[in-house]
């Protein structure tokens, strides 16, 4: 029996998981619940120590919370963590309601991924039963148990990880080094479980066989065409071909904030603004140069570049992208004073949940 620091009281019976029991529990002091986890096998420590150590770097929306240690039987610890109230995304049919809600969901689990890979860390065991969704949908990522640093000391000798949603090169002989690709590996796979309730038979077979074709294509909810193959790499066989989790997190905001953006380009004191209401603009400098700008509902596009036109110094091409604040100049360096300049920033929405 666990005999816990006065502050906590135990109010549910323990759940058992991996490699930990887990007490839900009050916190007294401060009013709230709590999730204190103790190793179940004191050979298994380390685990719990290296789930601290990555929870203690991690500040996310989309990531549990480390409170508080406390100490457990047998020179044992115990971390106490935010409790989330709801249910896994295993067992949850949120996602796949609507292309809205499917696309949400990813949107939260791609942030907090990025949140986890900004902190220096992998978490190595993503999948749907990781992840639970709160009375206020948010998602929450959890269980740290096999999360390492990356870096030079990210290896692992013997298979680690879980079935379906492991990464092709955490099959290997021996010490396997890997990065922080195998999340990303990891996430692809989620996203086809949550979409389906499912992975594809080949996914859960040692040795493992890559999916082939457009599966995100086919799914039972719709996907938009511009996201189905940035997915898709996600699943690509060498860690170097998937995406970086932050470019997978913006890409889906992109969508889901469709047509939702607004820019504001200024131009000889005049005010330019671009939106879904007015999708383009034009301006013009005589005998120099001139660009127009349009917005086709995810990004704002140089549609037009004619003479001497430069975005923050760098020539410009029809087609390029515009950064979401920058100095469009008409006219080279040459001209000197004799330059024209537009300013152009873009509104930063918010995805709602």
């Amino acid at each position: 029996m666990i005999k816990l620091p006065k502050r906590y009281e135990q109010i549910a019976c323990p759940t058992s998981g991996g490699f930990s029991d887990v007490l839900c529990c009050m916190d007294n002091h401060l009013g709230r619940k709590v999730a204190i986890k103790f190793i179940q096998d004191e050979k298994e420590k380390k685990r719990l120590l290296d789930e601290l150590r990555a929870l203690l770097q991690m500040r996310s929306k989309h990531v549990v919370q480390v409170y508080d240690i406390v100490p457990g039987e047998h020179d044992s610890i115990g971390i106490v963590e935010e409790f989330v109230e709801g249910e896994d995304l295993w067992d949850s049919d949120f996602p796949c309601q609507s292309s809205e809600h499917y696309l949400k969901t990813l949107w939260q689990i791609a942030a907090g991924i990025a949140d986890i890979h900004a902190a220096g860390v992998i978490h190595r065991d993503i999948k749907p039963n990781n992840m639970k969704l709160d009375a206020e949908g948010i998602v929450k990522i959890y269980d740290f148990g096999l999360a390492k640093d990356e870096g030079a000391d990210a290896k692992t000798k013997g298979f680690k990880g879980t079935l379906g949603f492991a990464a092709p090169e955490l099959f290997g002989d021996g010490t396997v080094a890997f990065t922080s690709a195998i999340d990303t590996y990891a996430f692809g796979a989620t996203a086809i479980f949550l979409a389906c309730k499912d992975l594809p038979p080949n996914l859960k077979k040692v040795p493992l066989q890559l999916v082939k074709g457009d599966v995100f294509s086919k799914f039972p909810i719709t996907v938009p065409a511009e996201l189905t193959s940035l997915l898709g790499e996600c699943l690509a066989q060498e860690p170097s071909h998937r995406p970086w989790m932050a470019v997978v997190r913006d890409e889906l905001a992109r969508h889901l904030l469709r047509d939702r953006h607004q820019a504001l380009a200024v131009y000889n004191g005049k005010p330019y603004v671009i939106n879904a209401g007015n999708r383009s603009a034009g301006l013009d400098y005589p005998t120099v140069g001139k660009i127009e700008i349009t917005y086709d509902g995810l990004k704002f596009l140089v549609a037009v570049a004619t003479g001497e036109v430069y975005i923050n110094n760098r020539p410009t091409n029809p087609g390029e992208e515009i950064p979401g604040s920058c100095v469009v100049a008409l006219g080279g360096a040459h001209r000197g004073s004799s330059r024209a300049y537009i300013t152009f920033d873009v509104s930063k929405p918010e995805v709602v949940l």
